[in-house]
């Protein structure tokens, strides 16, 4: 997992450097691409305050220019207000993306279902099939599949699925090593 997050994080940054050199351009066109890009790395990324700065941030030229990056901040907004996460979700399948966004789109509506379903694994000991499907914004039979995927048990007559809460999290610090040199280095800065 770590090394996923180091590519992310990576991916990332090349897309705020591309960003940067189109802010730098003054191409309102150019700007509003590479906006759409790193907004739509953001969503994937779970990053959904940098993605409200970037919208801040992006000139209103290259808001108008750009039809991917309208899209794509209409959805991280409402993934960020956490409210309409299925409309979020459909818009993201639905676009219209241009060439460039649509896999970019893809990737960020898979990876906000995995959230989505964490969300519902730990909120949930027994949910009802539509309501999954309903919070995906997908069909009945591919959240089912969603859901089978990570384990879940489905109760074909009550149409009902008994999540598997998802893996806790590992722990920030593996040992008092860890911890004590981080000590010894807040020791050394404070000195």
């Amino acid at each position: 997992m770590a090394a996923m997050d180091t590519t992310a994080d990576s991916a990332t940054a090349t897309l705020e450097d591309a960003e940067l050199q189109a802010a730098d351009a003054g191409e309102p066109v150019a700007l509003g691409a590479a906006a759409a890009t790193l907004m739509l790395a953001y969503i994937s990324a779970d990053q959904l305050e940098d993605a409200r700065h970037l919208w801040r941030r992006t000139p209103e030229a290259a808001r108008a220019a750009s039809g991917d990056l309208r899209g794509a901040w209409a959805a991280a907004a409402a993934l960020r207000g956490r409210a309409a996460v299925p409309s979020a979700l459909a818009a993201l399948d639905a676009g219209p993306w241009g060439a460039a966004a649509a896999p970019l789109a893809a990737e960020a509506a898979a990876s906000a279902r995995r959230r989505e379903l964490d969300v519902i694994g730990a909120a949930y000991l027994e949910i009802r099939l539509a309501k999954v499907a309903a919070a995906l914004a997908q069909s009945d039979q591919v959240a089912l599949e969603a859901c089978r995927a990570r384990g879940w048990v489905y109760r074909a007559q009550e149409a009902t699925l008994v999540p598997r809460p998802p893996a806790p999290a590992a722990p920030a610090f593996e040992s008092f090593e860890q911890l004590a040199q981080l000590t010894r280095i807040a020791t050394h800065l404070t000195a």
